[in-house]
Protein backbone atom coordinates (compact mmCIF):
# COMPACT_ATOMS: atom_id res chain seq x y z
CA UNK A 1 0.00 0.00 0.00
CA UNK A 2 1.34 3.42 -0.97
CA UNK A 3 2.09 5.96 1.73
CA UNK A 4 0.15 9.20 2.03
CA UNK A 5 3.26 11.10 0.87
CA UNK A 6 4.04 9.09 -2.26
CA UNK A 7 0.56 9.54 -3.74
CA UNK A 8 0.76 13.34 -4.01
CA UNK A 9 4.35 13.08 -5.23
CA UNK A 10 3.29 10.83 -8.10
CA UNK A 11 0.59 13.29 -9.16
CA UNK A 12 3.01 16.18 -8.77
CA UNK A 13 5.82 14.49 -10.73
CA UNK A 14 3.49 13.46 -13.54
CA UNK A 15 2.39 17.09 -13.92
CA UNK A 16 5.80 18.78 -13.60
CA UNK A 17 7.53 16.28 -15.88
CA UNK A 18 11.05 16.80 -14.53
CA UNK A 19 13.82 14.29 -15.11
CA UNK A 20 15.02 14.36 -11.50
CA UNK A 21 14.06 15.92 -8.17
CA UNK A 22 16.41 17.22 -5.52
CA UNK A 23 15.15 16.63 -1.99
CA UNK A 24 16.15 19.14 0.68
CA UNK A 25 15.45 18.84 4.39
CA UNK A 26 15.59 21.98 6.55
CA UNK A 27 15.50 21.88 10.32
CA UNK A 28 14.45 25.02 12.17
CA UNK A 29 16.53 25.49 15.31
CA UNK A 30 15.06 27.13 18.44
CA UNK A 31 17.22 30.22 17.88
CA UNK A 32 15.71 30.71 14.41
CA UNK A 33 18.71 29.43 12.46
CA UNK A 34 18.42 26.63 9.90
CA UNK A 35 20.21 23.36 9.27
CA UNK A 36 20.03 22.20 5.64
CA UNK A 37 20.53 18.66 4.39
CA UNK A 38 20.34 17.59 0.71
CA UNK A 39 19.58 13.90 0.63
CA UNK A 40 21.56 12.92 -2.48
CA UNK A 41 24.55 15.23 -1.97
CA UNK A 42 27.84 13.36 -2.08
CA UNK A 43 31.27 15.02 -2.16
CA UNK A 44 29.62 18.37 -2.80
CA UNK A 45 27.67 17.13 -5.83
CA UNK A 46 23.89 16.78 -6.12
CA UNK A 47 22.03 15.42 -9.14
CA UNK A 48 18.65 14.76 -7.57
CA UNK A 49 16.60 11.56 -7.60
CA UNK A 50 14.51 9.94 -10.30
CA UNK A 51 10.80 9.52 -9.44
CA UNK A 52 11.49 5.84 -8.75
CA UNK A 53 14.29 6.73 -6.33
CA UNK A 54 12.01 9.21 -4.56
CA UNK A 55 9.60 6.35 -3.87
CA UNK A 56 12.45 4.35 -2.35
CA UNK A 57 13.51 7.31 -0.21
CA UNK A 58 10.04 8.07 1.13
CA UNK A 59 10.54 6.21 4.46
CA UNK A 60 13.67 8.28 5.09
CA UNK A 61 11.78 11.48 4.28
CA UNK A 62 9.00 10.48 6.65
CA UNK A 63 11.55 9.98 9.43
CA UNK A 64 12.95 13.44 8.78
CA UNK A 65 9.48 14.95 9.05
CA UNK A 66 8.83 13.16 12.34
CA UNK A 67 12.04 14.76 13.61
CA UNK A 68 10.46 18.14 12.89
CA UNK A 69 12.16 18.92 9.58
CA UNK A 70 10.69 20.67 6.52
CA UNK A 71 10.93 18.92 3.15
CA UNK A 72 11.37 20.54 -0.26
CA UNK A 73 11.52 19.38 -3.89
CA UNK A 74 13.54 21.04 -6.64
CA UNK A 75 12.61 19.81 -10.15
CA UNK A 76 15.65 19.42 -12.44
CA UNK A 77 15.69 18.88 -16.22
CA UNK A 78 18.25 19.30 -18.98
CA UNK A 79 15.68 20.33 -21.56
CA UNK A 80 13.04 22.17 -19.50
CA UNK A 81 12.61 25.15 -17.23
CA UNK A 82 10.56 24.60 -14.08
CA UNK A 83 9.81 28.13 -12.90
CA UNK A 84 8.62 28.61 -9.32
CA UNK A 85 6.29 31.48 -8.47
CA UNK A 86 6.53 31.71 -4.71
CA UNK A 87 4.65 33.25 -1.81
CA UNK A 88 1.35 34.15 -3.51
CA UNK A 89 -1.86 35.01 -1.77
CA UNK A 90 -5.16 33.98 -3.35
CA UNK A 91 -5.57 37.26 -5.22
CA UNK A 92 -2.15 36.97 -6.86
CA UNK A 93 -2.72 33.32 -7.78
CA UNK A 94 -6.08 34.14 -9.36
CA UNK A 95 -4.51 37.02 -11.29
CA UNK A 96 -1.73 34.75 -12.55
CA UNK A 97 -4.36 32.40 -13.98
CA UNK A 98 -6.52 35.23 -15.37
CA UNK A 99 -3.50 36.68 -17.14
CA UNK A 100 -3.15 33.49 -19.14
CA UNK A 101 -0.38 31.63 -17.35
CA UNK A 102 -0.81 27.87 -17.03
CA UNK A 103 1.04 26.35 -14.09
CA UNK A 104 1.49 22.60 -14.11
CA UNK A 105 1.25 22.52 -10.33
CA UNK A 106 -0.35 24.72 -7.66
CA UNK A 107 0.48 24.10 -4.00
CA UNK A 108 -1.02 25.53 -0.84
CA UNK A 109 2.20 25.72 1.13
CA UNK A 110 0.45 27.05 4.24
CA UNK A 111 -3.12 28.24 4.86
CA UNK A 112 -3.79 31.06 2.39
CA UNK A 113 -0.29 30.95 0.86
CA UNK A 114 0.42 29.43 -2.55
CA UNK A 115 3.24 28.29 -4.81
CA UNK A 116 3.02 27.47 -8.52
CA UNK A 117 5.39 25.69 -10.90
CA UNK A 118 5.36 26.52 -14.62
CA UNK A 119 7.05 24.12 -17.03
CA UNK A 120 8.28 25.08 -20.51
CA UNK A 121 10.91 23.64 -22.86
CA UNK A 122 14.29 25.33 -23.01
CA UNK A 123 15.09 26.89 -26.37
CA UNK A 124 18.44 25.19 -26.73
CA UNK A 125 20.44 28.41 -27.10
CA UNK A 126 23.53 29.56 -25.19
CA UNK A 127 21.27 31.89 -23.23
CA UNK A 128 19.01 29.24 -21.66
CA UNK A 129 20.29 29.83 -18.13
CA UNK A 130 19.90 33.60 -18.40
CA UNK A 131 16.44 33.23 -19.92
CA UNK A 132 15.32 31.00 -17.05
CA UNK A 133 16.62 33.44 -14.46
CA UNK A 134 14.91 36.35 -16.19
CA UNK A 135 11.61 34.45 -16.35
CA UNK A 136 11.80 33.67 -12.64
CA UNK A 137 12.58 37.27 -11.81
CA UNK A 138 9.81 38.71 -14.00
CA UNK A 139 7.06 36.36 -12.83
CA UNK A 140 7.93 36.69 -9.16
CA UNK A 141 8.13 40.46 -9.34
CA UNK A 142 4.65 40.54 -10.82
CA UNK A 143 2.90 37.77 -8.90
CA UNK A 144 5.09 36.22 -6.22
CA UNK A 145 8.15 36.88 -4.10
CA UNK A 146 10.17 39.77 -5.62
CA UNK A 147 13.22 38.66 -3.62
CA UNK A 148 13.30 35.18 -5.17
CA UNK A 149 16.19 34.74 -7.60
CA UNK A 150 17.23 31.92 -9.90
CA UNK A 151 15.27 29.59 -12.15
CA UNK A 152 16.22 26.49 -10.14
CA UNK A 153 14.56 26.86 -6.79
CA UNK A 154 13.12 24.52 -4.14
CA UNK A 155 9.50 24.55 -3.06
CA UNK A 156 7.61 22.73 -0.34
CA UNK A 157 6.96 19.04 -0.86
CA UNK A 158 3.25 18.20 -1.16
CA UNK A 159 1.95 15.68 1.33
CA UNK A 160 4.39 16.73 4.05
CA UNK A 161 3.84 19.20 6.86
CA UNK A 162 4.88 22.84 6.93
CA UNK A 163 6.83 22.83 10.17
CA UNK A 164 7.46 26.54 10.48
CA UNK A 165 6.93 27.46 14.15
CA UNK A 166 4.41 30.17 13.26
CA UNK A 167 2.11 27.54 11.71
CA UNK A 168 2.00 25.33 14.82
CA UNK A 169 -1.59 24.77 15.88
CA UNK A 170 -2.88 24.77 19.45
CA UNK A 171 -2.96 20.98 19.47
CA UNK A 172 0.70 20.83 18.41
CA UNK A 173 0.00 19.76 14.82
CA UNK A 174 1.09 21.51 11.62
CA UNK A 175 -0.73 22.12 8.30
CA UNK A 176 -0.02 19.78 5.42
CA UNK A 177 1.28 21.15 2.12
CA UNK A 178 -1.65 20.53 -0.23
CA UNK A 179 -1.46 19.76 -3.94
CA UNK A 180 -4.36 21.81 -5.29
CA UNK A 181 -3.75 21.39 -9.01
CA UNK A 182 -1.64 18.98 -11.04
CA UNK A 183 -1.87 18.90 -14.83
CA UNK A 184 0.92 17.96 -17.22
CA UNK A 185 1.20 20.92 -19.57
CA UNK A 186 3.52 23.59 -20.87
CA UNK A 187 2.62 27.25 -20.51
CA UNK A 188 2.37 28.90 -23.92
CA UNK A 189 2.48 32.43 -22.55
CA UNK A 190 5.67 31.78 -20.59
CA UNK A 191 7.22 30.09 -23.62
CA UNK A 192 6.46 33.17 -25.74
CA UNK A 193 8.04 35.36 -23.06
CA UNK A 194 11.13 33.14 -23.03
CA UNK A 195 11.50 33.57 -26.80
CA UNK A 196 11.21 37.32 -26.44
CA UNK A 197 13.91 37.38 -23.75
CA UNK A 198 16.15 35.07 -25.79
CA UNK A 199 15.76 37.27 -28.87
CA UNK A 200 17.01 40.21 -26.81
CA UNK A 201 20.12 38.28 -25.84
CA UNK A 202 20.59 37.23 -29.48
CA UNK A 203 20.44 40.86 -30.61
CA UNK A 204 22.95 41.90 -27.98
CA UNK A 205 25.29 39.11 -29.07
CA UNK A 206 24.90 40.13 -32.70
CA UNK A 207 25.66 43.78 -31.97
CA UNK A 208 28.70 42.77 -29.96
CA UNK A 209 29.91 40.50 -32.76
CA UNK A 210 29.67 43.33 -35.28
CA UNK A 211 31.85 45.53 -33.07
CA UNK A 212 34.44 42.83 -32.39
CA UNK A 213 37.44 42.49 -34.74
CA UNK A 214 37.44 39.27 -36.71
CA UNK A 215 39.85 36.72 -35.27
CA UNK A 216 42.75 35.46 -37.33
CA UNK A 217 41.77 33.02 -40.06
CA UNK A 218 43.95 30.36 -41.56
CA UNK A 219 44.03 30.54 -45.34
CA UNK A 220 41.45 28.12 -46.75
CA UNK A 221 42.64 25.32 -49.00
CA UNK A 222 40.81 25.18 -52.30
CA UNK A 223 39.89 21.52 -51.77
CA UNK A 224 39.40 21.47 -48.02
CA UNK A 225 37.16 23.44 -45.69
CA UNK A 226 38.68 25.27 -42.77
CA UNK A 227 37.66 24.44 -39.19
CA UNK A 228 36.95 27.71 -37.40
CA UNK A 229 35.66 28.83 -34.05
CA UNK A 230 31.95 29.40 -33.48
CA UNK A 231 32.65 33.03 -32.72
CA UNK A 232 34.48 33.54 -36.04
CA UNK A 233 31.64 31.91 -37.99
CA UNK A 234 29.00 34.13 -36.41
CA UNK A 235 31.06 37.23 -37.16
CA UNK A 236 31.35 36.13 -40.79
CA UNK A 237 27.57 35.58 -40.92
CA UNK A 238 26.88 39.12 -39.76
CA UNK A 239 29.30 40.64 -42.26
CA UNK A 240 27.63 38.75 -45.11
CA UNK A 241 24.18 39.66 -43.81
CA UNK A 242 24.99 43.37 -43.82
CA UNK A 243 26.41 43.04 -47.34
CA UNK A 244 23.31 41.25 -48.62
CA UNK A 245 21.05 43.85 -47.02
CA UNK A 246 22.92 46.65 -48.78
CA UNK A 247 22.63 44.91 -52.14
CA UNK A 248 19.00 43.81 -51.87
CA UNK A 249 16.13 46.30 -51.91
CA UNK A 250 12.64 45.93 -50.53
CA UNK A 251 11.32 43.02 -48.52
CA UNK A 252 13.78 40.17 -48.09
CA UNK A 253 12.98 36.48 -47.99
CA UNK A 254 15.09 35.79 -44.91
CA UNK A 255 15.21 32.05 -45.52
CA UNK A 256 16.75 32.73 -48.93
CA UNK A 257 19.14 35.20 -47.32
CA UNK A 258 20.28 32.53 -44.86
CA UNK A 259 20.76 30.04 -47.71
CA UNK A 260 22.75 32.66 -49.64
CA UNK A 261 24.97 33.36 -46.65
CA UNK A 262 25.49 29.64 -46.10
CA UNK A 263 26.73 29.19 -49.68
CA UNK A 264 28.96 32.26 -49.41
CA UNK A 265 30.50 30.89 -46.22
CA UNK A 266 31.10 27.56 -47.92
CA UNK A 267 32.91 29.36 -50.74
CA UNK A 268 35.20 31.12 -48.25
CA UNK A 269 36.08 27.84 -46.56
CA UNK A 270 33.73 27.29 -43.64
CA UNK A 271 32.75 23.71 -42.98
CA UNK A 272 29.15 22.57 -42.67
CA UNK A 273 29.25 22.40 -38.88
CA UNK A 274 30.49 25.99 -38.55
CA UNK A 275 27.82 27.24 -40.95
CA UNK A 276 25.12 25.38 -39.03
CA UNK A 277 26.30 26.94 -35.77
CA UNK A 278 26.32 30.44 -37.25
CA UNK A 279 22.82 30.06 -38.70
CA UNK A 280 21.52 28.73 -35.38
CA UNK A 281 23.08 31.59 -33.43
CA UNK A 282 22.19 34.44 -35.76
CA UNK A 283 19.14 33.63 -37.89
CA UNK A 284 16.50 34.10 -35.14
CA UNK A 285 17.68 37.63 -34.38
CA UNK A 286 17.31 38.98 -37.96
CA UNK A 287 13.57 38.32 -37.77
CA UNK A 288 11.53 41.27 -36.57
CA UNK A 289 8.71 38.95 -35.52
CA UNK A 290 9.22 35.88 -33.37
CA UNK A 291 8.86 32.68 -35.38
CA UNK A 292 7.79 29.46 -33.70
CA UNK A 293 10.10 27.19 -35.65
CA UNK A 294 12.66 24.60 -34.67
CA UNK A 295 15.84 26.63 -35.13
CA UNK A 296 18.08 23.62 -34.61
CA UNK A 297 16.43 21.83 -37.53
CA UNK A 298 16.35 25.02 -39.62
CA UNK A 299 20.08 25.62 -39.14
CA UNK A 300 20.86 21.99 -39.96
CA UNK A 301 18.81 22.07 -43.18
CA UNK A 302 20.24 25.41 -44.30
CA UNK A 303 23.83 24.30 -43.75
CA UNK A 304 23.09 20.99 -45.45
CA UNK A 305 21.79 22.88 -48.49
CA UNK A 306 25.14 24.66 -48.87
CA UNK A 307 26.79 21.25 -49.25
CA UNK A 308 24.06 19.64 -51.37
CA UNK A 309 24.19 19.13 -55.14
CA UNK A 310 22.44 22.47 -55.60
CA UNK A 311 24.93 24.06 -53.23
CA UNK A 312 27.79 22.50 -55.22
CA UNK A 313 26.55 24.19 -58.39
CA UNK A 314 26.09 27.54 -56.68
CA UNK A 315 29.49 27.36 -55.01
CA UNK A 316 31.11 26.61 -58.38
CA UNK A 317 29.35 29.57 -60.02
CA UNK A 318 30.21 31.91 -57.14
CA UNK A 319 33.81 30.82 -56.68
CA UNK A 320 34.96 33.91 -58.58
CA UNK A 321 33.81 36.02 -55.61
CA UNK A 322 35.84 34.10 -53.08
CA UNK A 323 38.59 36.67 -52.70
CA UNK A 324 36.06 39.49 -52.45
CA UNK A 325 34.13 37.68 -49.72
CA UNK A 326 37.30 36.76 -47.85
CA UNK A 327 38.09 40.46 -47.79
CA UNK A 328 34.55 41.15 -46.54
CA UNK A 329 35.16 38.70 -43.70
CA UNK A 330 38.44 40.44 -42.87
CA UNK A 331 40.65 37.59 -43.98
CA UNK A 332 42.73 39.56 -46.48
CA UNK A 333 44.15 41.83 -43.79
CA UNK A 334 44.77 38.88 -41.51
CA UNK A 335 46.56 36.97 -44.27
CA UNK A 336 48.77 39.97 -45.07
CA UNK A 337 49.69 40.27 -41.41
CA UNK A 338 50.51 36.56 -41.27
CA UNK A 339 52.77 36.85 -44.34
CA UNK A 340 54.51 39.89 -42.86
CA UNK A 341 55.19 37.97 -39.66
CA UNK A 342 56.55 35.04 -41.66
CA UNK A 343 58.90 37.32 -43.62
CA UNK A 344 60.04 38.96 -40.42
CA UNK A 345 60.69 35.55 -38.89
CA UNK A 346 62.32 33.81 -41.88
CA UNK A 347 63.54 36.67 -44.02
CA UNK A 348 62.43 37.36 -47.61
CA UNK A 349 62.38 34.39 -49.94
CA UNK A 350 65.20 34.27 -52.52
CA UNK A 351 64.39 33.62 -56.16
CA UNK A 352 66.11 30.59 -57.59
Amino acid sequence: MKSEQIKPFERYAEAVGAERYRVTSIKMRPDGSKQTFILDKRDGITRGFTPEEIAQRTPEMQRLQRRGENLYYTPLSEGKHHILIDDMDREKLDRLIRDGYQPAVVLESSPGNYQAVITIPKLGTPFDKDVGNRLSDALNREYGDPKLSGAIHPHRAPGYENRKPKHRREDGSYPEVRLLKAERRECGKTLALSREIDAGYQRQAAEKALKTPVEQFSEPNSTQTTPVSEKTATEAYWRHYRDVRKRQRGMLDLSRVDAMIAVRMRVTGFDQSAIEGAIYQCAPSIREQQESRDWTDYARRTARYAYSAAGDRQAADLGKYRQQWEKLEGRERQQEQAKAREIERNGPSMSR
